[in-house]
């Protein structure tokens, strides 16, 4: 069945469909992007960082509307866990914990009427978090894919499961939030008028989307560094990085963008990090080609990023790479930055701004 919140994106979806079919395209000063990845690259987060950065941020009500979803968050990142503690083979140190599992598996919903974490819920999560064997099984996400921001939740729990608890921004960026149909973020900047453009996977399968942008300014494609080891929840027999190399091969070669600015996100950088550094999970282990140090972050890096420079050369477009953090406030400011004037500057040259 179709959720209510489903219905209500389908329709924003379409409605946005007509006005990207209706907007005239010879404004001089609008600048259009498309926002590109597979799901889990980062995508949602960059947007996110795009209205903190550029326009000035959530307010107190905006920030209240995700605390549903912080919540289910958290919930579902717990169960989870439990579900990894049994491939892992670790049990619970505590046995009297067991009570407090059964309950969040069993658990549909943690929230009440007034949108408040239900106090029996909250009670079974903290005790969890605090059992020996739920954390040793948590420090082991990357082994059976636990979501990126698992262990950020779980590090703020006393905060989040506090009666009234608001969302911060950093809350917000970290929440995740399927991205249903086709979403715009706008904002405006040295007198040209920004507009964002990011696909759902649902559509991202359906190439008459294509036709609608065909008039942006410039592609990013966010690609998760981190995707190297890991195959899609919704086909396990699929690698996410080839995946991802796959679309942006697809993108690279498609005649609608062809006078398209092409800049590359390679994004999670600080859990890319951690994995290379850390998890035994070797890049050479999944790409037998790398013949890179085992511990070296950089070469590993620079491996991937040359997958997709190459797909790129192939097809006779130039891309742009950045290495990005899309939590790191300050960092991404800085690579927008360098974006908006690559865009500006192969787009602008020769219009007056002012």
């Amino acid at each position: 069945l179709v959720s209510e919140e489903e219905k209500r994106a389908s329709n924003r979806s379409a409605k946005l469909d007509r006005e990207l079919q209706a907007q005239a395209r010879n404004d001089t000063h609008v600048v259009k992007m498309l926002m590109l990845g597979t799901p889990e690259s980062g995508k949602s987060t960059l947007l996110k960082q795009m209205k903190i950065i550029h326009n000035c941020g959530f307010t107190k009500e905006e920030l209240a509307t995700f605390k549903p979803a912080v919540l289910d968050n958290l919930l579902t990142s717990m169960k989870f866990v439990l579900h990894g503690m049994g491939k892992l083979h670790i049990s619970l140190a505590n046995k009297k914990n067991k009570a407090h599992a059964r309950v969040v598996l069993s658990c549909e919903c943690c929230v009440g009427d007034d949108q408040e974490l239900l106090p029996f819920m909250a009670c079974s999560i903290y005790r969890l978090w605090g059992d020996a064997g739920v954390r040793a099984a948590a420090s082991r996400g990357h082994e059976y894919q636990l979501n990126d921001s698992a262990l950020y939740f779980f590090e703020n729990l006393n905060r989040i499961i506090g009666l009234h608890y608001i969302p911060t921004q950093e809350d917000v960026l970290r929440v995740r939030v399927r991205t249903s149909g086709i979403t715009e973020t706008q904002f405006s900047l040295s007198h040209l008028q920004y507009r964002v453009y990011d696909v759902g996977a649902h559509q991202l399968s359906q190439k008459k989307w294509f036709s609608h942008f065909d008039d942006v300014k410039a592609v990013i494609f966010v690609v998760a560094l981190t995707g190297y080891d890991l195959n899609l929840v919704q086909d396990p027999s699929l690698n996410c990085l080839q995946e991802s190399l796959e679309l942006f091969t697809t993108i690279c070669n498609n005649t609608y963008f062809k006078k398209a600015s092409l800049i590359l996100f390679m994004n999670k950088t600080d859990l890319f990090c951690q994995k290379i550094m850390h998890s035994g999970r070797h890049l050479r282990l999944y790409h037998p080609e790398f013949k890179g140090p085992d511990c070296d972050v950089n070469a590993a890096a620079q491996h991937l990023t040359s997958l997709f420079v190459d797909r790129s050369t192939a097809s006779g477009k130039t891309v742009y790479p950045h290495f990005t953090n899309a939590t790191h406030t300050s960092a991404i400011r800085q690579v927008l930055s360098k974006v908006m004037d690559t865009v500006v500057r192969q787009n602008f040259e020769d219009v007056p701004l002012l």
